[in-house]
């Protein structure tokens, strides 16, 4: 019985000529010239044939596995340790864990192939057609933008007050991708003017910040569309500081940070696990760490080698700018009201302050408040209890006062003599027979 032979295009190829050169219709270099390999070779495939005949021009290692196959008691272990301890990383991060954590040294590749084979990572993920649009070239210098925003997440795995969410402030310089970031408990003016009060203390202040439209950098009002005046906080602070700050239209305009919050959500998240941080406070001090080795391994190299970063200057109050700032007016008794407190002015004043003089109130980021007028600070003191209204002074009035143009003013009550006509009139009790003058009531006749 005939054997079926399995030949790829290649090897019937090589099976034709070879056999047309044992019949003598071909001669060696043209075989060789057809085949493109030597004349050795060529003489080598043509005792094959001899011996084996079309057997010999099939892959002798077909059906079996390759030499440098990894073992299967290996991939079993892998896998077992996958499941342990990274069921839900991806190729990439388990094999560096991997490599970092239970020194098994796994490329990419060959873990992917195992990881679909053994069914622990799908890599068919369906994805929408994305929208057309226009990469934005990254800017030449460290320093001339930085990519902020604020990722509200589950970033303990229900480890932080019974799973309550956290939120992580980040940058990324728009040039260099090196990343900033800081763990808080809300995305607010406070916590987001702290942030940057950090990064300008240590590397100063950046060209440009690309950020959302979120309330906290940006008034949403429709009164506020056409006023660029009427600004947030954060906006009023970084105009007091020169630097410019862009309010994007899209998630899509910032992807830098967006793609950072993508990434982080999936390996900081097991980072943390694996570190065993459960809270805010653990994870800043671990970020610090972290985030050299992070900035290490996904930094790129600038265009230009210029760091556009300017430095602090004796002009710029970080205090006073990175505070929350309200206008109040000075009463007639040079007493302001805010949130419901009162403070009273002092006498001695480095400026001249008059009633109705509009003051601005800072809250500063130390819970310190400060009352300027003029680019100079006014001395107070905070009252105890709510002052007495100078302009109507308080007093219980009687029966016989009555308050009249912001004055007391005094009535007597005029009482009449005991021989006056009223009291003369005796009251009976009302009754339409004993009026006087009255006409009797007329009867209806039925």
């Amino acid at each position: 019985m005939s054997e079926v032979l399995h030949l790829t295009e290649k090897e019937l190829r090589k099976l034709t000529i070879i056999k047309q050169l044992a019949e003598r219709k071909l001669k060696q270099v043209e075989a060789a010239e057809s085949l493109s390999i030597t004349t050795r070779q060529v003489r080598r495939l043509l005792v094959r044939y001899r011996d084996e005949g079309s057997k010999g021009f099939t892959s002798k290692l077909r059906g079996k596995s390759g030499n440098n196959q990894l073992d299967k008691d290996f991939k079993e272990k892998t896998i077992e340790i996958i499941k342990a301890k990274y069921p839900d990383f991806g190729p990439t991060f388990a094999a560096e864990k991997l490599n970092e954590l239970d020194d098994l040294k796994i490329s990419v590749s060959t873990l992917r192939r195992i990881m679909i084979k053994y069914e622990v990572w799908d890599n068919k993920k369906q994805r929408r057609k994305p929208e057309h649009r226009t990469r934005r070239p990254r800017k030449p210098c460290y320093g001339d933008m930085e990519q902020f925003d604020g990722s509200s997440h589950d970033w303990f795995e229900g480890r932080y007050n019974d799973g309550e969410y956290t939120t992580l402030l980040a940058s990324i310089d728009d040039a260099t991708n090196k990343v900033n970031a800081y763990f808080s408990d809300y995305e607010g003016t406070v916590p987001v003017m702290k942030f940057w009060w950090r990064y300008f203390k240590k590397y100063g202040k950046p060209g440009i910040i690309y950020l959302d439209r979120h309330s906290t950098y940006k008034v949403n009002s429709q009164n506020a569309l056409d006023d660029d005046q009427i600004v947030s906080q954060f906006t009023r602070a970084m105009r007091e500081l020169g630097i410019e700050v862009i309010n994007a239209y899209s998630p899509q305009a910032k992807g830098r940070v967006e793609r950072l919050f993508g990434t982080l959500q999936d390996r900081l998240v097991k980072e943390l696990r694996l570190a065993g941080i459960n809270n805010p406070t653990d994870a800043n001090i671990f970020l610090q760490e972290y985030l050299l080795k992070f900035n290490n391994k996904f930094t790129v190299v600038p265009t230009s080698p210029v760091n556009t970063h300017i430095i602090l200057s004796k002009d710029d109050d970080l205090a006073a700018s990175l505070s929350e700032q309200s206008i109040r007016i000075v009463s007639r008794d040079f007493v302001i009201r805010f949130k419901n407190y009162w403070y009273q002015l002092a006498k001695e004043q480095p400026i001249t302050v008059y009633p109705g003089s509009k003051v601005i109130i800072e809250e500063r980021l130390d819970t310190t408040l400060h009352i300027c007028f003029k680019q100079r600070y006014l001395i107070y003191t905070k009252l105890s209890t709510k002052p007495l209204n100078s302009r109507r002074p308080i007093m219980a009035l009687t029966p016989g006062t009555l308050n009249i143009n912001h004055g007391i003013k005094t009535i007597t009550p005029h009482r009449p003599s005991k021989n006056h006509p009223w009291k003369k009139f005796n009251l009976l009790p009302y009754n339409i027979t004993n009026r006087p003058n009255q006409k009797p009531p007329i009867k209806k006749i039925t």
